[in-house]
């Protein structure tokens, strides 16, 4: 049971593209962020700081206050929009579909430690299911009749409303629970006592976890719409995909396969890279519009999010996707555009980041077919299996049986080369370092045209060899 459960656990982590194999970047990027930069301080001295906060759009607003870190911008903080509060609420207080107090809290404290006005003011700002879900595991409600029916230990755990015919208590949680539930009742009292005494009775009176659920549904629909897509969505970005047609609409001179094998840049740098710098100093882009492709290759980072277990508030998770995403793209770009600079700039601006991606995908697919292929001359059931796993998006299981089934008889560094081959984001083994006396493989997004050609030489290497030995 143990090893199954091992067993298992390898493969979610293989699954995810991003933390199976070591890599690296092979470019540094300037236009790498998940959104534009966030002046703080331009918005502290507008004219009117209120207004020029809440003008950035709010995911915008978040990352920027997470990359910086709440504490050092607590200046913002009293200036956000609701709408821009529940978008940090719902990036950061839930995990695993679940709400969890303790992180919103962390936020919410560093409303309570400017006054309890703040804290009351921002926590009503809320939407009524936040407000409710948050406290109803935690606050009891009672009326005078069920007090004295208490026994004197009990009562002396109930604090008296106002009106002194209702006790509420903190029935569960921590001491850190505890002090934010006491700060906000007492903060509350001080501004609006009705407010308060029908937020605990709804807390305290609605079936466990209702709320959470009602709120989740929101909560989904609003992550959404900055490209969290479900789960079925994010796993058929990396599904099957006819690439003919895109490639047609942009190159008509060669084939498809054809057009790969003619395109050899030397041009130094990511050809992604080229083709934004070209669109912005020719005057055939301007800055809103590269802030646009921008944000789309961010969307296409969320969309990707959930297939590879990246939850939306893992800012660091979801920049290594935006990385191997735009890597993809350039590679992409360059074989759509015919490695033409300029016809890459119409393209940009013009395709959704998500058709190039899988495009991209697309024409990596023909090596895993070549391999596939290879692999059948060695155990043609097993290769069967590991193609089949594939095709069904089992990314993780596929590196897990290619170090299973092919290790022993391809050799290490064969069996890495395919393991980058197959992985959900394609990458080309890079270098074989020596670690405590272990063989390790270190490996590089496929960025280039160049790169593809390395991989594809490779592949057949390896099953070049194999045939050999085969027919000794």
């Amino acid at each position: 049971m143990t090893g199954r459960l091992s067993e298992e656990s390898v493969i979610k982590s293989l699954d995810s593209g991003w933390q199976s194999l070591v890599w690296k970047a092979p470019f540094s990027n300037k236009y790498m962020d998940l959104a534009p930069a966030v002046d703080f301080r331009s918005i502290l001295a507008a004219k009117d700081p209120e207004a020029a906060a809440q003008a950035v759009p709010r995911r915008d607003m978040y990352l920027a206050l997470v990359t910086q870190g709440p504490e050092e911008a607590v200046e913002i903080l009293p200036l956000l929009s609701s709408e821009q509060f529940i978008t940090i609420m719902d990036n950061e207080s839930w995990h695993d579909g679940q709400l969890v107090i303790h992180q919103a809290i962390r936020w919410l404290d560093l409303y309570k430690n400017m006054s309890q006005e703040h804290l009351y003011k921002r926590f009503r700002q809320l939407d009524e299911e936040y407000q409710v879900a948050l406290l109803n595991p935690y606050v009891e409600l009672v009326d005078e009749e069920i007090y004295e029916k208490l026994p004197h230990d009990e009562q002396d755990k109930f604090t008296a409303l106002p009106c002194n015919t209702m006790w509420w208590r903190v029935k569960d949680g921590d001491e850190k629970v505890c002090d934010f539930v006491s700060s906000l009742v007492n903060a509350s009292i001080g501004e609006d006592a009705a407010y308060l005494y029908s937020l605990l009775g709804m807390a305290s009176s609605l079936p466990p976890h209702e709320q959470e659920h009602l709120l989740k549904q929101f909560r989904d629909a609003r992550l959404e719409e900055d490209g969290f897509v479900s789960s079925e969505e994010s796993v058929e970005l990396f599904g099957a995909f006819d690439g003919g047609p895109l490639f047609s609409k942009w190159n008509r001179s060669n084939s498809f396969g054809d057009q790969v094998a003619m395109i050899g840049s030397k041009d130094p740098g990511l050809f992604l890279e080229r083709v934004i710098k070209l669109g912005a100093s020719s005057g055939r882009t301007d800055l809103v519009a590269t802030e646009n492709v921008q944000r789309g290759f961010a969307y296409l980072a969320n969309a990707l999010s959930s297939a590879c277990r990246v939850e939306p508030d893992d800012v660091n998770g979801l920049s290594s996707l935006l990385h191997q995403l735009r890597y993809m793209v350039s590679f992409g770009l360059e074989v759509l555009s015919s490695g033409d600079v300029n016809l890459g700039v119409e393209i940009l601006f013009t395709e959704y980041p998500k058709s190039i991606f899988r495009f991209s995908l697309s024409v990596l697919d023909a090596i895993r077919l070549e391999a596939l292929s290879g692999l059948r001359s060695w155990d043609p059931s097993k290769a069967q299996k590991l193609e089949s796993l594939w095709r069904t998006g089992k990314f993780g299981a596929v590196l897990w049986s290619l170090d299973r089934d092919f290790a022993d008889t391809l050799g290490f560094e064969a069996t890495e080369a395919l393991k980058g081959l197959f992985n959900r984001f394609p990458m080309i083994k890079d270098e074989i370092v020596t670690s405590d006396n272990v063989l390790r493989a270190r490996f590089r997004p496929i960025a280039s045209v160049e790169d593809y050609s390395g991989l594809l030489a490779e592949v057949r290497a390896i099953f070049s060899v194999a045939s050999k030995e085969i027919l000794q």
